[in-house]
């Protein structure tokens, strides 16, 4: 069942659940994208869909998608400016050493393996990554410490928000793949706020902490 926040004749905002693709190039996979097509010709209107932004598979939250060539182009170039804002819960193992502060890095994207990796400056083929986060939560489980967190992208890279705090020892509780222990088959992150020219739209994470 599509989980609709917004929509209006040149866009639709939809909360995407863990562990389904936003696009899939399996037909027998029903992506994000497939579920709003389908939405959109059972509405009789006409089967267009672009995803401006992406999530990874086992990470869950909000989705944008321009319902025409036209707002596809606008979105897309709003995104390289204020105009677009996007911020996530996260929770990550330990406790940070600021409460508030900001990751940035040089990432360089592993495209065989789908990963991504904290290298120098300089680096062929690595992009600058930047994000602020703030503190909201500290909580101790099983003689561990959890961090929830609210960060904001400045930049939009590769598993940038995995990878960055990953690199500072404090993976994020669930990612299995950058250090972390299984946790419900999801990441204990969620795209929960989307600001798109100057209007806020927000959900709360499936997952309680």
């Amino acid at each position: 069942m599509l989980d609709i926040i917004y929509e209006d004749k040149n866009m639709i905002v939809v909360n995407k659940p863990a562990g389904q693709l936003v696009q899939s190039g399996r037909s027998f996979e029903l992506d994000l994208t497939s579920e709003v097509l389908n939405y959109r010709r059972e509405k009789g209107e006409e089967a267009y869909a672009a995803v401006i932004n992406r999530l990874d598979r086992p990470v869950s939250g909000l989705v944008l998608f321009a319902k025409n060539k036209k707002e596809a182009s606008r979105l897309s170039s709003l995104m390289q400016k204020e105009g677009f804002c996007k911020k996530y819960y996260a929770v990550c193992c330990g406790k940070l050493p600021d409460k508030n502060g900001e990751f940035v890095d040089y990432l360089l994207k592993d495209g065989k393996n789908n990963v991504s990796k904290v290298v120098k400056e300089g680096t062929a083929g690595a992009k600058y990554a930047k994000l602020l986060y703030e503190t909201l939560k500290e909580i101790e489980k099983d003689d561990k410490v959890y961090t929830l967190v609210k960060v904001t992208l400045i930049t939009g890279r590769h598993h940038q928000i995995r990878v960055q705090f990953a690199h500072r020892n404090h993976p994020l509780l669930g990612d299995t793949k950058y250090g972390d222990e299984r946790f419900n088959n999801e990441i204990a992150l969620c795209a929960a706020f989307l600001s798109v020219d100057g209007h806020e739209y927000s959900i709360e994470p499936s997952w309680q902490f």
